[in-house]
């Protein structure tokens, strides 16, 4: 039986034979065309010339059948094959398109004094051709979807996620694909091109020609020709920024367009722009934004094509009045109807439109530049591209002003939710482009930052025209920064590579590949419904992304104007006047701190000539252990534990704090940290102020306290030695006793202080508390006496705890305090379960427990400076 490797060879043979007889016989059709006799030849002879005509035109229609046959089962048996040899563009060469384009060519001919009957019948063959094609088409991909079982939806997705080889079996059905889509809106196109369509029905055929050109988009992502094509369609509805849009796409394809540039240029040279219209202030919104869209491809016709002697300025504040306008609108009738919905629809398609040509071209002219040899078209190149960066800056600062200033009188006439309504469309109107001006420039910022480092410009003229772009960004930077939707979110913010809709609408433009190859599209459904939460989840996605551009542009070294307050969390934009303001303030500041250094080395040289004075002691380092729980409920305390001066009146310190955060407190405030409430806010506060400690050692001057994290190895390096410091539980009772009686013996009559009665009391119920971790037991069978319960319940009580039953969460804190073991080493923490714990260690020699306090009762310890006293109460071998 022959196999599929056996018969591709076979069929491409007969095709091949078939292709030079069709050739041969187009040849001979030309030939006896040449050859048509005149009418003074003879009725007969011109009957005799028309019959070969027809005869060979015949045949050529049955070759054509037979090669349509052949191509259809290489393309159903052998894709691969296929795409290796072009197959499906030899399919529409050589058959579909020479058929229909035959019949048209003889309409054309045709002049309109003639037989209408021959007319009629031209036409109805070429309906014939173009229905009998779009058919063979649309069953010839549908067995292709189905035999290689393809989503058209998401395989352009996949191909973009593993990206293009051009030579894997998924990426040739999607080229295949794609070419056959192309046809079949070619003849879409073709068809309401006929004269003898309605006017409803070419519509359905223009639409439908949209739509196979768009599906030839989704299969394929990496090629500008299904875009050119659509360029096509948006001339028949007269949109001329759809036909720019269009044409740019397919340029900034992988694949791109041979001809679109070419194509643009001519659709550029039909264009008669009017003269711009000062007198805008008593025109409607649609029409302002007309104009703003006339002067805007007058624009981008100059900066594309080099035409560099004539500049056309554009009104910035145009659509900014249109806002504006629409506002006063809502106002004064307190309701959006169909008209002011029906502005900000066609602001919103109309900005996204100008800001993606405006990104493309900026990229497209970088693109010139690198392969541009001549150094004076390369200048021109860069001013072009400056010139629509600060277009692009100064139209989108001017928009995400108007979305929020100056409504306050506008807000005192609207009810709350049509105000809440308004706003939000005003600024999903605006959001969009925004978005996607500050997702390409986050992406390819070297774009901006060569123009905005300091002395990038070489002559007066470009230095002039860097200035103007750094105060276009400045103003941009401020208006995004002043908004209030610029600040960071507490809680519910999605990341930024989550999908919108425009990234499926740009998925394949080169600028923003970089981006999109970390976009998930697969969620893309998530966020198709209008609904409130999706709405807000679109509109924080967004606001991510422009945050991002932010901080990236704040943490670039190239522009110095952008500066991030780490205390305040907050971004500021820094003009000239405000840096040399604060040059000032920062040699201030420096000539203040070299007076204060040489007052300091004073006063050293004077304390070292004091010969009489007493040698000093050595520092006692007192080390304050806090986990958590101190962190959540204390810390300013901790931050004044942290630089506390023990004893102010000395001049030399004999006591000094060193507080020691264990790494397993810094791991619980990182869980602690993401939340709205007032917990996970102190965990932040927390982190933040760690983060300014983290790269300090211990401080050589020891005369004040400190703050350190706990090294790796400050730890034991087995729990299990761990157990040589048990202790283990004694009764409640002769622990008190013994505390009762060691402190009648030392003071007599004197009173327990305060904070002591108060640990003794927090620890007893500590006791009881994690006695109870321990004493449950199942007693649902029991039927025995209250007595036997009662027996139990005591034997429970007195069984005394474990070194293993000790809770796995607190193993690391005490390692480090076992580690750290010492006379002057406290745990301050506000678990009661971790205090109880803590105090089944310690030095079993001597029989003195890990000390333990509480946040409040370490703070009063600290500010009664009773240090020695209390380490002494409380080291009393128990």
């Amino acid at each position: 039986m022959p196999t599929m490797e056996t018969l591709t060879p076979k069929w491409n043979s007969e095709a091949s034979a078939l292709e030079r007889q069709l050739a041969e016989l187009q040849t001979q059709l030309k030939a006896n065309h040449a050859n048509m006799p005149s009418k003074d030849q003879g009725r007969r002879a011109n009957a005799i010339a028309s019959e070969q005509i027809t005869a060979t035109e015949d045949e050529i229609e049955y070759v054509r059948k037979s090669l349509k046959m052949n191509y259809r089962k290489i393309l159903t048996t052998d894709l691969p094959y296929a795409a290796t040899h072009h197959i499906e563009d030899k399919l529409w060469r050589y058959i579909c398109y020479a058929n229909i384009e035959q019949v048209r060519s003889k309409l054309r001919k045709l002049r309109p004094d003639e037989d209408d009957v021959a007319r009629q019948r031209l036409q109805r063959q070429l309906l014939k051709y173009i229905d009998s094609s779009f058919k063979f088409y649309r069953e010839l991909n549908n067995r292709i979807k189905s035999d290689h079982n393809v989503d058209t939806k998401t395989v352009g997705i996949d191909l973009i996620r593993q990206g293009a080889s051009g030579d894997t079996s998924e990426e040739q059905v999607a080229m295949v694909l794609q070419s056959n889509y192309i046809c079949m809106g070619d003849i879409a196109r073709y068809r309401a091109s006929t004269s003898t369509a309605s006017k409803k029905e070419n519509e359905e055929n223009w639409k439908l020609a949209k739509e196979c050109y768009q599906k030839a988009i989704d299969v394929y992502r990496y090629s500008g020709k299904p875009y050119s094509q659509l360029a096509l369609v948006s001339l028949s509805s007269g949109s001329a920024v759809d036909v720019v849009w269009y044409y740019c796409m397919s340029l900034a394809m992988k694949h791109a367009s041979t001809v679109g540039r070419d194509n643009l240029k001519a659709f550029y040279s039909k264009i008669r722009f009017s003269s711009p219209d000062k007198a805008v202030q008593n025109e409607s919104g649609t029409k302002m934004i007309s104009q703003f869209i006339e002067s805007f491809l007058q624009t981008h016709k100059q900066a594309m094509f080099g035409e560099s002697n004539s500049v056309t300025t554009i009104t910035n504040n145009t659509l900014d009045t249109v806002i504006a306008r629409t506002v006063s609108s809502v106002a004064a009738q307190d309701e959006i109807n169909k008209a002011n919905s029906s502005i900000i629809h066609v602001l919103k398609s109309m900005l996204s439109r100008t800001i993606v040509i405006l990104l493309i071209t900026i990229w497209y002219i970088g693109e010139r530049m690198k392969v541009q040899g001549n150094p004076s078209q390369w200048t021109q190149l860069q001013s072009s591209q400056v010139r629509l960066l600060s277009l692009g800056f100064q139209l989108l600062a001017g928009l995400v002003k108007a979305t929020h200033d100056g409504w306050t009188e506008a807000k005192e006439k609207m009810s709350e939710d049509t105000f809440e309504q308004l706003n939000s469309m005003m600024e999903n109107a605006v959001l969009s482009g925004l978005s996607i001006w500050c997702t390409y420039l986050a992406n390819n910022l070297p774009v901006i930052a060569q123009y905005c480092t300091s002395g990038a410009g070489a002559d007066g003229r470009r230095d002039n025209e860097r200035k103007e772009l750094v105060k276009t960004v400045q103003s941009f930077l401020s208006a995004l920064i002043n908004h209030p939707m610029f600040p960071d979110p507490v809680v519910n913010v999605l990341p930024i590579t989550y999908p919108v809709s425009e990234d499926v609408l740009l998925l394949g433009v080169v600028p923003l590949m970089r981006f999109h190859s970390t976009v998930d599209f697969f969620k893309e459904n998530a966020y198709e419904l209008a609904d409130e939460s999706n709405v807000d989840a679109r509109r924080q996605i967004r606001w991510g992304r422009v945050r991002e551009l932010v901080k990236k542009i704040a943490e670039s070294t190239a522009f110095d104007f952008v500066q991030y307050n780490k205390n305040e969390q907050k971004y500021s934009v820094v003009d000239e006047n405000a840096k040399r303001q604060q040059q000032s303030r920062f040699m201030k500041a420096l000539a203040t701190q070299r007076l204060m250094d040489q007052v300091s080395s004073l006063e050293k040289n004077v304390s070292r000539m004091n010969l009489t004075a007493a040698p000093s002691e050595k520092v006692e380092v007192f080390t304050v252990v806090v986990d958590v729980t101190a962190f959540l409920d204390g810390l300013n305390k901790i931050k004044k534990w942290a630089n506390q001066t023990l004893n102010p009146n000395n001049r030399s310190q004999d006591s000094i704090l060193e507080v020691l955060v264990p790494l397993e407190t810094i791991d619980s405030l990182d869980v602690h940290k993401k939340g709205s409430s007032h917990m996970n806010m102190q965990a932040r506060e927390s982190i933040r102020f760690l983060d300014q400690h983290l790269a300090r050692e211990k401080p050589k001057d020891t005369s004040t306290s400190y703050l350190r994290t706990q090294k790796i190895t400050e730890q034991l390096t087995e729990w299990s030695q761990a157990e040589s410091y048990w202790i283990g539980e004694e009764s409640r009772a002769n622990i008190v006793d013994a505390l009762i009686s060691d402190d009648e013996e030392e003071n007599g009559d004197k009173v327990i202080h305060e904070s002591d009665v108060e640990s003794l009391s927090s620890s007893d119920d500590l006791f009881q508390m994690g006695r109870r971790q321990f004493d449950e037991e199942d007693s649902s069978g029991s039927e025995s006496s209250d007595e036997e319960e009662e027996e139990e319940e005591s034997e429970d009580e007195d069984a005394p705890v474990t070194f293993h039953q000790v809770p796995r969460a607190y193993v690391p804190i005490i390692s480090c305090m076992l580690y750290n073991l010492k006379e002057r080493l406290v745990l301050v923490t506000n678990d009661e379960n971790l205090a109880w714990w803590a105090e089944m260690f310690g030095d079993p020699e001597t029989g003195r427990r890990l000390y333990v306090k509480t946040v409040d009762q370490w703070d009063q310890v600290v500010r009664t400076m009773s240090f020695n006293k209390t380490y002494a109460y409380s080291w009393k071998k128990r």
